[in-house]
């Protein structure tokens, strides 16, 4: 499989040798070369990066790739939306249609402009959530998710986000055990390092397709429409099977995960929104605020008001 790593002024590398890196031990690890990596630019030849490290890359026109990993950049919301990406934006317009296309963080907004995302489900880091919707609406942005993987077109959120892509994309093309040895042989990082009292849930999705898949399921459906029953015909199972297996590789049973996940996803937007408690508990389908906020301070053992206090991020702009 041939992969194309895209870099252009300003991009922030490290997640793309990140990314090569996790291919290469695939590659050792099947013994064979199953993946290339070819470095790519808008017009190819040596490019300067965010940090001026500069990489020699072939021109994105003119080298054939199964699929292209865009990476974010080193900007603020008044420039996440450069003019000056116009011409990189039109290279990746012009791939062929069968050539897939990753991105994260602020390369979401690369991919997005290309219209290649429209009508498809998509995420971006929290701090870009306002400007997408705004511009553009006729992409099915999912804000309470991490990590979106459709076979055209994938999309992760924070400057990490191309470790999620290279977990879904290798365990795609090679299997869950062979993620699972690369996981456990390359130490690979723990996601987000703020331990509030729902940490649990992003670690989860990085555990493999299957609870990954099971995680972004529960954030799909809406609190007050969430059950065993619900959630078993979702995952095309049992509830007896579901819930043996929710036990057994997550550690909780299938009520206290399904009850975690609903109120990580309003942690998520106590910490990166000013909504009130009534509007996200509104949005993301639970029954009434007074029981959301009971659950809430029994889950984490704080109230919204000090969660939000407590754990709240700021953009650093």
């Amino acid at each position: 499989m041939r992969i194309g790593l895209l870099v252009y002024p300003d991009c922030l590398p490290a997640g793309l040798f990140g990314f090569s890196d996790l291919l290469m031990a695939a590659n050792l690890r099947l013994g064979h070369q199953r993946f290339a990596c070819h470095w790519l630019s808008e017009r190819g030849g040596p490019l300067a990066t965010a940090n001026g490290l500069s990489l020699a890359t072939e021109p994105l026109a003119e080298r054939p790739v199964d699929g292209v990993l865009v990476p974010g950049a080193w900007r603020d919301t008044s420039t996440a939306l450069s003019d000056k990406d116009e011409g990189v934006v039109d290279a990746l317009t012009h791939l062929p249609l069968e050539t897939r296309l990753w991105s994260y963080c602020t390369g979401v907004c690369l991919a997005a402009r290309t219209g290649r995302l429209d009508s498809q489900p998509a995420t971006t880091t929290w701090w870009l959530r306002g400007l997408v919707g705004h511009r553009f609406p006729a992409v099915n942005w999912k804000p309470h998710q991490t990590l979106v993987y459709r076979e055209a077109c994938a999309t992760a959120s924070g400057v990490n986000g191309y470790l999620p892509l290279a977990l879904a994309l290798l365990e795609e093309q090679c299997g869950e055990s062979l993620v699972a040895d690369i996981r456990r042989h390359m130490v690979l990082p723990r996601p987000e390092g703020r331990h509030t009292p729902l940490q649990d849930v992003p670690g989860l999705l990085h555990h493999g397709g299957w609870m990954r898949t099971l995680v972004q399921t529960i954030e799909g459906i809406p609190a007050g429409e969430l059950d065993t029953a619900r959630l078993a015909a979702a995952m095309n199972t049992s509830a007896r099977t579901l819930q043996r297996r929710v036990l057994r590789e997550s550690g909780y049973r299938c009520g206290e995960l399904m009850r975690l996940v609903k109120l990580n996803q309003v942690g998520e937007q106590l910490i990166t929104t000013d909504n009130p408690l009534a509007v996200i508990g509104h949005v993301l389908g639970f029954p009434d605020e007074a029981s959301l906020r009971r659950s809430f301070r029994q889950v984490t053992g704080m109230t919204p008001g000090g969660y939000r206090e407590h754990f709240a991020r700021h953009p650093l702009w």
